[in-house]
């Protein structure tokens, strides 16, 4: 049984928040990474390097190495394009640099976080206890450099957070700074109804690629 669940999680295409970039004779690509497994990567970019082959530098959190990879897949979006490529010549260093981001991944799979804004202290500790009654780990944070630092902690994967007019945003204006900086980042709204609060929270998570991640390792 371990020896098929190593099987599994080495194939597993985890959502991991990194930077690719990919270096060919035409220049430097830099894309967003989707998701990871230790044999390849699926990258958001802006345009698609020529070359079939390429040198990649993965940048995961506080961990970065490089690899060679070649092209498998190549998906046009809206807006962008999405490039899935296959890793070889793999070193040590970099292997253990993607474990490491495939565990944490897994780790927040199974804490399912959730980040709640609101200046409302009742209402915030209400909402937090409400939240780890069902399963959820909530984050709180007091300041705004204190939710920055948990939205960019890769290893944490907060892909949802509730907000309230905090910190001098509205509700909107919140929303519009995570949805800038952190795309990833699904929203809902704090109301003075906790429990369907929660409720949404709950909904909102089971949207996110994190979700679909702990029902495959279910």
């Amino acid at each position: 049984m371990d020896l098929a669940w190593s099987e599994r999680r080495r194939a597993l295409r985890v959502p991991v928040r990194g930077v690719a970039v990919f270096y060919a004779e035409d220049g430097a690509t830099h894309g967003t990474i989707e998701n990871l497994s230790s044999s390849g990567a699926l990258v958001t970019v802006a345009g698609v390097p020529t070359d079939g082959s390429l040198d990649v530098e993965l940048k995961l959190g506080i961990d970065s190495g490089w690899v060679s990879a070649r092209t498998v897949r190549v998906e046009r979006t809206a807006k962008r394009f999405r490039i899935a490529v296959a890793f070889e010549n793999i070193d040590p260093a970099v292997a253990a640099a993607i474990d490491n981001a495939i565990t944490h991944a897994i780790r927040a799979a199974q804490r399912r976080p959730i980040l709640v804004i609101d200046d409302r202290i009742p209402r915030r500790h209400d909402l937090v206890t409400r939240l780890a009654a069902r399963g959820m780990t909530p984050l709180a944070p007091r300041t705004p450099l204190e939710a920055i630092d948990l939205l960019t902690r890769t290893q944490l994967h907060v892909n949802v957070c509730l907000l309230a007019p905090s910190f001098g945003q509205s509700t909107a204006e919140l929303r519009a700074l995570v949805s800038d900086s952190f795309p990833w980042v699904s929203t809902a709204e704090i109301s003075d109804d906790v429990e369907a609060t929660v409720d949404r929270a709950l909904e909102a998570w089971n949207g996110t690629d994190v979700a679909r991640l702990s029902a495959a390792i279910a």
